[in-house]
């Protein structure tokens, strides 16, 4: 988090401003029937980002550092045309039930994955040699859901995001 406030800007900030840069113009799929008006010949198209951080540990799910963590990359793309907000939330999977959509000012495209761990091998850890109770069945509190639920509910985000067509004609490699 600290290296993301700091004054020289990170390798993937420097990366994502580039990217940016390059960027082709692309003209609008209404180009041709829009006829001589003009109207949406300057407007571009810019994608969709998602910051997604893997192996996240429990206290990157306390609303206070999650809050932090929106507002420092709302801040570093504050200047940026790529959409970074508005297309995928946590706050709506679920993932915490006691905040409101409201609890962050400015929400981001971020999404937390914690470290993936077998669920058979945490209970047989847990078990030991003492034998199997009742207790040692039972999931251990770890501050979030599990990876394969997080999983399930970002590719449900990602692929319920609406996709802009990017050109009226096909796009090819050398086109791009």
């Amino acid at each position: 988090m600290d290296s993301l406030t700091s004054a020289a800007p990170s390798p993937l900030t420097r990366f994502l401003q580039t990217a940016e840069m390059l960027k082709p113009s692309t003209p609008s799929p209404s180009h041709e029937s829009s006829g001589g008006l003009g109207s949406d010949e300057g407007t571009e198209y810019y994608p969709n980002i998602v910051f997604l951080q893997n192996k996240a540990r429990r206290e990157d799910f306390c609303p206070r550092n999650l809050k932090k963590m929106h507002a420092v990359i709302d801040k570093l793309m504050l200047h940026s045309h790529l959409k970074y907000k508005g297309t995928l939330s946590m706050l709506d999977c679920n993932i915490f039930p006691g905040l409101s959509n409201d609890f962050l000012e400015s929400e981001v495209n971020l999404f937390l994955l914690p470290v993936m761990e077998s669920e058979v091998e945490e209970n047989l850890v847990r078990a030991g040699a003492g034998g199997m109770s009742l207790f040692s069945l039972l999931p251990g509190y770890k501050g979030h859901p599990s990876f394969q639920s997080m999983v399930a509910k970002l590719r449900s985000q990602i692929q319920s995001m609406c996709r802009p067509q990017l050109s009226h004609t096909i796009l090819t490699e050398k086109n791009w």
